[in-house]
């Protein structure tokens, strides 16, 4: 359960930012803490949805996976994010798969706890649709990612979107925890593809690769392919 401790961090969620201390303390109340290991399942496509999540410590991956065995990595869930949302407003499963990266820490509340609480606290509304604004805004930068750029575009703004959620030292290094396989399954292309415009990048002296890490040497030479 969360305690008066977490109020500092809950109010960060943007559900829940606008909140009196009193009302806060009350969602902590209902709060429960899980904790993942590093590639556990949080929760499977198509399973039955009961809890949304707030993400405290750790990165998520959220994915589909196609009839073929086929996966299509959706983004990547960072602390401060709700996820599981979904199940609040009619859809009684979950749409996507979402797999821990590296220890992940959540609370969590149940959607029948959600609802109540919800009834007695209209005002909560706000801070949902603020939620539901920014994926969307979200939805629309990999709409125009996919859609509207070559590949060196979209290598580009998956480097950057590493570095966002990634970065260390000032985020000129990047801790690589996806295969050539899965950055191409973020950006719909081949593993090849990844794999020759890294490689690329790498000859033009924008980037370096050191075994898990992708270094960034030149950040405006990347930008130039946004």
């Amino acid at each position: 359960m969360a305690n008066g401790k977490d109020l500092s961090f809950l109010r960060k969620f943007i559900l829940f930012s606008e909140m009196s201390d009193e009302d806060l303390s009350t969602v902590a109340s209902l709060l429960q803490t899980r904790i993942f290991k590093d590639g556990t399942n949080i929760f499977f496509e198509g399973e039955e949805g009961d809890r949304v999540y707030f993400l405290k410590k750790g990165r998520v991956k959220v994915k589909k996976t196609s009839p073929d065995g086929g996966e299509q990595i959706l983004e990547i869930i960072t602390p401060g994010d709700v996820f599981g949302e979904v199940v609040l407003f009619g859809i009684d499963r979950y749409p996507a798969t979402t797999v821990a990266i590296g220890e992940v820490v959540v609370d969590y509340l149940s959607r029948s706890k959600f609802r109540r609480y919800f009834t007695n606290n209209p005002e909560i509304g706000w801070g949902m649709l603020k939620v539901m604004a920014r994926k969307l805004a979200r939805s629309q930068k990999r709409i125009e990612n996919l859609g509207l750029r070559d590949t060196k575009g979209r290598v580009a703004t998956l480097i950057m979107d590493m570095m966002r959620d990634f970065g260390e030292k000032n985020n000129q290094v990047v801790k690589l925890h996806f295969n050539r396989q899965e950055l191409a399954n973020f950006i719909g292309t081949s593993r090849e593809t990844v794999s020759r415009t890294l490689s690329e990048f790498k000859s033009e002296g924008l980037i370096d690769i050191k075994g898990k890490k992708l270094i960034i040497k030149d950040i405006e030479g990347l930008k130039r392919w946004l």
